[in-house]
């Protein structure tokens, strides 16, 4: 009964914290520009439209506002074609991930924080034309950096504007990659040794960027900005490349 009691008022002081400090909410979905290269499957570059959607929470943790958490969602889907225009490609990727980061408020209107995330990509590159091996699994976990900037002494038609900066640097962690033309029949009938890899920036390149200007109306903010990000793999003489710049458009609440 002490132990409950004890998780009880450690709850309720929480809540309480929670209750009276900023939370905010982003659903965004992003079109643009994508340019996909992956060895296993062809050496051949295969690009055309690539979508998004994304949703972001973010919550200061303190009364002071001085640290935050953050969780996010993203789902992305190309659309490709091969040089010659007579092959397509498609691509599935999606990405969770949770954080804290420390955040810093200057009275001239700039907001910075930095922090740090754990999550984990996944998806697949698909080839239909390749008989053998058609597929290329993306698997990815581990901790990643963030940063962000914001400016909010802008105002457009009198109403609040607030553009802001967001970098997110997947660091350290261990991906999924098999040998260069072993194919999955291989791994599903016990193949299964040098499989999994130490990835880092060297042969696991990966960044994020979304630059946003959010529009305040009331309650919710109109949001319209630009998305890149480049996902890269460097393993067993296999290269894979994902790029992708992409228009934004969304809501933050």
């Amino acid at each position: 009964m002490t132990i409950l009691r004890n998780c009880a008022i450690i709850l309720g002081t929480i809540f309480a914290l929670n209750s009276s400090v900023s939370a905010e909410q982003r659903l965004e979905f992003a079109w643009g520009h994508q340019t996909t290269r992956c060895t296993y499957l062809s050496p051949l570059t295969y690009t055309g439209p690539g979508y998004g959607l994304s949703y972001e929470w973010r919550h200061a943790a303190w009364r002071d506002k001085s640290v935050g958490m953050q969780a996010r969602a993203d789902f992305n889907y190309g659309y490709l074609l091969s040089p010659a225009k007579n092959s397509r490609m498609y691509d599935l990727t999606f990405n969770l991930e949770w954080g804290v980061e420390r955040l810093w408020n200057t009275a001239s209107g700039f907001y910075f924080s930095a922090g740090a995330a754990i999550g984990a990509d996944g998806g697949v590159i698909y080839l239909p034309r390749n008989g053998n091996n058609p597929a290329q699994a993306l698997m990815w976990a581990g901790a990643t950096l963030t940063a962000s900037a914001e400016y909010t002494k802008i105002k457009l038609c009198g109403k609040p504007l607030h553009i802001s900066e967001s970098i997110e640097l997947p660091t350290i962690g261990a991906f999924f990659c098999p040998q260069y033309g072993e194919t999955y029949y291989e791994i599903y009938v016990g193949n299964h040794s040098g499989l999994a890899h130490f990835g880092w920036w060297g042969n696991r390149p990966n960044i994020k960027s979304r630059l946003r200007a959010d529009w305040k109306l009331g309650k919710y903010a109109l949001t319209l900005g630009f998305d890149y990000r480049f996902q890269g793999l460097e393993c067993n003489d296999i290269t894979t490349r994902l790029a992708q710049c992409s228009g934004i458009i969304g809501i933050r609440f």
